[in-house]
């Protein structure tokens, strides 16, 4: 996955004070956060279980209570108002009320650097449109359907990617690079899952 676009956006959001490299790793550390949460979905499915109950309990194992929270107000708020945004917006409610009554975390406040942002439409779609392409690719690679629920998890991952890349600039032009993009993770992402991605990055060329 990769766009100009979403680098574009991601530029706009930092501004001209870092390098290239900065601005690609956000948009990498976005896109594998997604693909955890497929594989997870898939690895779910795969020992028997709804596709509905995959995408909330990787929902739970990825993130924290805090950014769910977050997710499900974007997609509350998005003009996008149809059917499958609403079924985005129940599976992310399922997953916070999951979290709040069984997932004994610890509760961590909202980091003061994050503000609300307005999304261009553009931005929207081309994030959108490759998160939808690599949905239906994992498929096809791996014999597996996502069924009516696939575009459900398309929107839900566009947001997540949308607010990924908006947390990590903030902090960036926060807190500068790297402590601007670990402070926002650690809020976003549970521990577990941060140690894991923070691993994975370091061993991926």
């Amino acid at each position: 996955m990769g766009n100009t676009a979403v680098e574009g956006f991601v530029r706009s959001l930092i501004g001209g004070a870092v390098g290239d490299e900065v601005i690609k790793e956000v948009v990498r550390i976005g896109y594998a956060v997604v693909s955890v949460v497929i594989y997870g979905v898939a690895s779910m499915m795969r020992g028997g279980n709804g596709i509905r109950l995959s995408i909330v309990v990787s929902l739970s194992k990825v993130f924290r209570a805090g950014f769910m929270r977050d997710v499900f107000e974007a997609l509350i708020a998005s003009q996008g108002d149809g059917d499958d945004a609403v079924d985005a917006a129940g599976i992310v409610a399922e997953t916070f009320l999951l979290k709040t009554l069984y997932g004994n975390e610890e509760s961590l406040s909202r980091p003061s650097f994050l503000n609300p942002i307005e999304v261009n439409h553009d931005v929207y779609m081309a994030v959108y449109e490759d998160v939808r392409d690599y949905v239906m690719g994992f498929e096809d690679r791996n014999n597996l359907a996502f069924g009516l629920l696939g575009n459900v998890l398309s929107i839900l991952l566009t947001v997540i990617m949308l607010l990924l890349i908006i947390g990590m600039c903030q902090g960036v032009r926060s807190r500068g690079y790297p402590d601007g993009v670990r402070d926002f993770l650690n809020y976003a992402l549970t521990q577990n899952t941060h140690m894991a991605l923070s691993e994975m990055l370091s061993t991926s060329p």
